[in-house]
């Protein structure tokens, strides 16, 4: 048996691919899916495939003693095989929740294995893969307008920094969410999704952690193939955060691709929207179908429930009925407001 692939599922975002061998960065909610392949020969049978997460005694491609390893999470996935007369490559994945059974730490473990053929198929390992960061507290959450109208290519990039101790989180979380968007326009991309997680734990300083989903930024500048060996992205983060004069200690990113699937807009979240939101989203909703934007002091004079019904007419021009527009569940706690051009603004607060 061999490990395939490793896929983190986290709540919000869709799965998030990591290829063999990468440092996978896990938090507290995140599911870590990891996919195997043996080759079975039998009369067809009922078998567990079991994957861990913890400290290895004795690193190495494969697990020889599974008493040396010392498992910290779990996960175990049943799987029918039928009848194979010749062996054949089966495909096969199991879950590993990450709860708060492990501690914040690096270079955590894993291994798989078989149940009923641990010896057989052997126990795949791979060691010093799995990062947990310390507890983070979501403070802000912002879904932009194009996020209920955009589907296609986009990236995630995942942004870990130090600041100072004094200057107040969510102020730096506010303004983080507006400049950000403001710079991706410059590089030709649209933020749809942004998340701020702090860590106040720390004495000197503050943990952030940043989270954006944006359309992917051009790869040119001026037509001609950028030289700087920064990444992109980084570079947006970093002067979105150099221009509200916040400096960053050190800092950490990760840019990752990832196909995106709009947002659906229920009834019950858009009776939350104030008229700001509203007349934010129908102007996102009039660009992408090439309209002209109808003149804000128009918008202005509508009723809410006039948004709301031009709201629903653009949607339909853009995701023509007999596409699903789920619901989209908010959990308790979560407050919505509207803030220019950023289309929802939620804060979850201990």
């Amino acid at each position: 048996m061999e490990i395939t692939s490793m896929e983190v599922i986290r709540p919000g975002v869709v799965a998030v691919g990591v290829l063999l061998g990468e440092k996978i960065e896990l938090t507290y909610g995140d599911t870590l899916k990891v996919n195997v392949s043996f080759d079975y020969r039998g009369l067809g049978e009922t078998v567990t495939l079991f994957g861990a997460i913890g400290r290895s005694g004795f690193p190495g491609e494969k697990l020889l003693d599974e008493g040396s390893f010392i498992k910290h999470l779990t996960g175990e996935q049943s799987i029918d095989l039928p009848l194979f007369l010749e062996f054949t490559p089966v495909p096969a994945s199991v879950d590993i929740p990450i709860t708060t059974e492990i501690s914040p730490g690096t270079n955590y473990d894993l291994y798989v294995k078989l149940v009923e053929y641990r010896k057989e198929a052997g126990m795949p390992e791979v060691d010093d893969i799995i990062d947990i960061p310390p507890e983070y507290e979501l403070i802000q959450e912002t879904i932009y307008p194009y996020a209920y109208i955009y589907d296609g290519d986009a990236e995630l990039v995942t942004a870990t920094f130090k600041t100072d101790p004094f200057t107040p989180a969510d102020w730096i979380a506010d303004k983080v969410a507006s400049k950000l968007e403001e710079e991706a326009k410059k590089e030709g991309g649209r933020v749809l999704e942004v998340r701020v997680w702090v860590d106040k734990t720390p004495l000197f300083w503050t943990d952030f952690r940043i989270e954006v989903v944006s359309t992917p930024l051009r790869e040119t500048a001026g037509g001609a193939p950028r030289q700087t060996g920064i990444p992109l992205w980084a570079t947006v983060i970093i002067i979105a955060l150099a221009i509200i004069a916040i400096i960053m200690v050190t800092y950490h990113f990760i840019i990752k691709p990832l196909t995106y699937k709009h947002k659906p807009i229920s009834e019950k979240l858009k009776k939350t929207w104030p008229k700001p939101t509203l007349i934010s989203v129908t102007n996102a909703f009039e660009i992408e179908l090439g309209l002209t934007p109808k003149p804000a002091a128009e918008l202005e004079g509508m009723s809410d429930q006039e948004l709301r019904d031009y709201c629903d007419m653009l949607a339909e021009e853009i995701a023509p009925p007999g596409i699903d527009w789920l619901p989209w569940v908010i959990g308790a706690g979560v407050g919505i407001l509207g803030l220019g051009t950023v289309a929802v603004l939620v804060k979850k607060k201990k």
